[in-house]
């Protein structure tokens, strides 16, 4: 009898153990399945991203993450759920096409799909110490081109950025020290920088194109919904906050 409990346990084990699990996700899950059936994964090997189970994906040129997910079945079933979560992963916007027309383009043509959507992806920390003696408080992550958003310590809002090419956004402390509806850039040929929050001297975060990557000249990008709702709801002059890598 004893012989058999543990046997019974070291079963239990093994089928909880990450490979086991990564295994049956690959032989029964039906977004794995659908996109193996479409030859639209690089390797299908799964590969776990900010906790999530995902796999990579190519997109084609002309192709956005909302015409990807429209063409999987599953994913199909739902369709807003799947393109913000998707987006959110990589950092990116799903209406952006890879290698489209003007400031809707990306080149990022590679892409992680979740195989399971109940998982919240952990990006960054949950709770952040130093932001707990703070209404509010901004966290930016210059290496994983995040933004986070915290209230007494705890993180309310994730957004993608897009930060400085090579390391023009400098790490440090800051402050929101003003606001600015309607801003145009003073060093780049007047460049559109609306919705702007000033970090101190010429740094902004302000909306702009996120295409998953660092490509501003050291502002933060966000997406302008994401801008808007820090403007008209969330930010006010005074808020700390910090940049890492």
């Amino acid at each position: 009898m004893k012989t058999i409990l543990l046997l019974s346990a070291v079963i239990s084990l093994l089928l909880w153990s990450p490979s086991v699990r990564a295994q049956d996700v690959e032989q029964n899950n039906p977004i794995y399945k659908e996109l193996a059936e479409q030859q639209r994964m690089t390797t299908g090997q799964i590969e776990m991203v900010y906790g999530v189970p995902c796999v990579e994906v190519m997109l084609n040129d002309g192709e956005s993450i909302r015409t990807f997910v429209y063409s999987i079945p599953s994913l199909k079933k739902k369709p807003l759920m799947a393109q913000d979560r998707i987006a959110l992963i990589n950092g990116t916007h799903y209406l952006l096409v890879v290698n489209g027309p003007g400031n809707i383009s990306t080149d990022k043509n590679k892409i992680f799909v979740p195989l399971d959507f109940s998982i919240e992806p952990e990006i960054l920390p949950e709770f952040l110490s130093e932001a707990a003696k703070h209404e509010k408080y901004i966290l930016i992550n210059r290496r994983q081109q995040y933004l986070g958003l915290y209230e007494w310590g705890n993180l309310k809002y994730t957004y993608p950025i897009s930060s400085g090419t090579h390391n023009s956004t400098p790490l440090r402390k800051f402050v929101v020290h003003y606001m600015d509806e309607h801003h145009n850039s003073t060093i780049f040929d007047q460049a559109p920088m609306d919705h702007a929050l000033n970090i101190g001297n010429a740094y902004f975060i302000h909306e702009g194109i996120v295409p998953g990557y660092p490509a501003s000249h050291g502002c933060i990008r966000v997406f302008p919904l994401h801008a808007r709702f820090l403007f008209y709801q969330w930010a006010k002059p005074g808020i700390p906050g910090k940049i890492i890598d």
